[in-house]
């Protein structure tokens, strides 16, 4: 009895183990991550003809030392930002997508709705790599020029949803109500409204958090550190060292 209750508490701890390690993990991101589309990981302005300059740096942070800022938006109606993450994953499998965003200096609270989600997702008989059935709009009504504004998309709320004219279904406001077969494609974060309303327009995105049944990853939007003359101080080390540590491990010791 007390062998196998020992061998009982040791498959125990070894799941918890496992379930801490799975729990949580951050990202640092300082440029594209995936190889291409439908790709895991991120691609900044993949369509050039409508991309905005953008830039990773220290003016903001929501986490870390600093955030993704993206530049005064141009006079072309088309020009925007758009951030793509390639989930690549069953609806049923994600809980929500958060991010941060803080309005530029050249707009006001009224712009909110220019930082925005739309999260692609197809149903289980259609291909999961295709465009998308279902476009879910996540739309901030509120914003700050000041401070990082928290926008969740949980996939048990309702949202406005555009239904693609190829889909084999009309795409229900709920996103769980997909299907059990149903797929995340990927979500992006936008800056900008394909119009010219949003002129000038800037501001900045960090902190995109990721929550699966499986773990819980962080993105975490930073400029990549200079360690030499000195500059190793501007990104908040103690010391060169420190700076190059993180550099070649990419783990905070600050």
């Amino acid at each position: 009895m007390k062998k196998l209750l020992s061998m009982v508490l040791a498959g125990v701890l070894l799941f918890v183990g496992v379930a801490i390690a799975q729990a949580d993990a951050t990202v640092t991101v300082s440029g594209d991550t995936a190889a291409g589309e439908n790709q895991p990981g991120w691609l900044f302005n993949r369509d050039a003809s409508t991309s905005t300059p953008f830039e990773f740096n220290t003016d903001e942070a929501s986490i870390g030392f600093g955030s993704l800022y993206v530049e005064p938006i141009g006079a072309t109606g088309a020009d925007k930002f758009v951030g793509e993450n390639f989930l690549l994953t069953p609806v049923a499998d994600v809980n929500s997508v958060a991010y941060d965003f803080q309005i530029g200096s050249s707009g006001t609270a009224a712009d909110a709705n220019h930082f925005y989600m739309s999260v692609y997702a197809n149903f289980g008989e259609s291909d999961p790599l295709k465009f998308y059935d279902c476009r879910y709009n996540v739309v901030p009504v509120i914003g700050s020029t000041t401070d990082f504004t928290t926008v969740t998309f949980d996939i048990t709320q309702p949202y406005s949803v555009t239904t693609r004219n190829t889909s084999p279904h009309t795409c229900p406001p709920v996103p769980a109500d997909m299907g059990p077969d149903a797929f995340l494609r990927m979500f992006s974060l936008n800056v900008g409204d394909t119009s010219t309303s949003d002129q000038g327009l800037d501001g900045y995105l960090d902190n995109v958090v990721v929550n699966t049944n499986s773990e819980v990853t962080t993105y975490d939007f930073e400029p990549t550190p200079e360690c030499k003359k000195g500059q190793w101080a501007d990104f908040g080390f103690k010391n060169q060292g420190q700076c190059m540590r993180y550099l070649q491990t990419e783990k905070d010791s600050r």
